[in-house]
């Protein structure tokens, strides 16, 4: 594929070259070269043709897609928004400004570019997923379920809606709804390891412990390095068999990504446990990953363990004191 488009930006730009084009064909010339993995060349030719066509807001848009594809978020973002402001009805337009804006998390404006996209193109699946995710990122659980079921009807087979439907549900504590919709999301995706990680949290949730154990371990023996796995399965473990819950609280951590709360559930069982000092250690480097919360209720109980140790006997010499 890349060698055909490679072939295309080439016929373009011979074109470009031997007469004058208008910016349609400069603009698809740069969807060519960003196409062909050039996105350096295409911000260059494409700042170059909106220089001759200012007010063609294609040009914008391929100019916003190059650097995307360099990284380079706030450009792709200015490049989009002057695209919507020459066309604000192409949902195309706003769709890309709404993405680039769920990337930066400033969610009520990805929120509100979506939901313009959505008055052209009102069962667009692709528009109603990424505002279901904002919808959700924003704490609006009945809203976000409601764009996913919209996505479910308009593709059944999307096993992403489906996935995130249970994911809602389960977040409102609905789990019989959250177990039937990441059922379907499995028929449809058994290779998802987040899909069957979920799953086991439901049955968790349903009291169903030998099940949802279960399910984990499946997860881990696809997935040894997923570490919400690791840490689902060792809270689950903590009270009952707290040596291998720490084994798996030690994997949460040196896992992807990690799931660094794991310190404190350490620090806990070694406080159970009697080990002040290795529980000091642990909210420490609780602390380390999340300085927000120095001066809190962790920072309250480190000082609390370096007061209990003061008044701890000195243990006896060693042989080599």
């Amino acid at each position: 594929m890349r060698s055909v488009a490679r072939a295309r930006a080439l016929w373009l730009s011979t074109v470009d070259a031997l007469v004058g084009c208008g910016p349609r064909l400069l603009e698809r010339w740069g969807q060519a070269l960003v196409d062909a993995g050039q996105p350096e060349r295409a911000i260059l030719e494409l700042h170059r043709a909106l220089l001759r066509h200012p007010e063609a807001p294609w040009l914008h848009f391929q100019a916003g897609r190059a650097a995307l594809a360099k990284g380079l978020l706030d450009q792709a973002r200015v490049r989009f928004a002057h695209a919507a402001a020459l066309d604000p009805d192409e949902p195309s337009f706003r769709f890309a400004l709404g993405n680039v804006l769920r990337e930066a998390d400033r969610f009520d404006e990805a929120a509100g570019e979506y939901e313009a996209a959505l008055r052209v193109v009102p069962d667009d699946p692709r528009v109603l997923f990424n505002l279901g995710l904002v919808q959700r990122s924003r704490g609006r659980l009945r809203a976000a379920t409601q764009r996913f079921q919209a996505c479910t009807e308009a593709r059944p087979k999307d096993a992403r809606a489906w996935y995130m439907l249970g994911v809602c549900a389960f977040e409102a504590k609905r789990h019989e709804e959250a177990r039937a919709a990441l059922e379907i999301a499995l028929r449809h995706e058994r290779q998802d390891v987040r899909i069957h990680y979920q799953l086991a949290l439901v049955f968790l949730a349903l009291g169903q412990e030998e099940e949802g154990q279960r399910r984990l371990r499946a997860v881990i023996a696809k997935r040894a390095d997923f570490a919400p796995a690791h840490y689902a399965l060792a809270r689950a473990l903590s009270e009952g068999d707290p040596l291998r819950a720490a084994h798996h609280f030690k994997e949460a951590l040196l896992g992807q990504p990690p799931v660094t709360r794991a310190h404190l559930d350490l620090a806990r069982l070694h406080e159970r446990g009697r080990r002040v000092a290795e529980a000091l250690s642990e909210y420490t480097l609780y602390l380390r990953h999340h300085p927000e919360e120095a001066g809190g209720p962790v920072s309250r109980r480190i000082q609390a363990l370096q007061a209990q140790r003061s008044r701890l006997p000195a243990p006896p010499p060693g042989p080599f004191a």
